[in-house]
């Protein structure tokens, strides 16, 4: 298990054990974390798991695909150099800690 801190848009924090081999989007789908939907049940497909990652974060996650690079192009907020969908990032012991913050809005 990992320890994930999801940030909502207003600041309200919530520390999750995250099991490892899942994703940070499914990770929050299961603990019912506000603002991460995943309406396409992690295919990269509708944009509805941006976050922003904690850039001291940044450099442990693999690079981004094309898949997920185009899917930023689509998405509602505002994208940021620290941007990633979370259905690409998969929970390991090296991210224990990793602070996700939420945008304001999804899709």
């Amino acid at each position: 298990m990992t320890n994930l801190i999801y940030v909502q848009p207003n600041g309200a924090r919530l520390e999750v054990e995250a099991p490892d081999g899942i994703t940070v989007m499914q990770a929050a789908v299961d603990t019912e974390i506000d603002g991460i939907i995943g309406a396409c049940a992690g295919s990269c497909a509708c944009g509805t798991c941006h976050v922003y990652i904690d850039e001291r974060y940044t450099s442990l996650l693999p690079p981004m695909t094309r898949e997920e690079d185009n899917k930023l192009d689509e998405v509602a907020a505002k994208v940021k150099r620290n941007s990633r969908m979370a259905c690409r990032l998969i929970v390991t012991p090296r991210l224990e800690g990793m602070v996700v913050y939420i945008p304001e809005t999804q899709g």
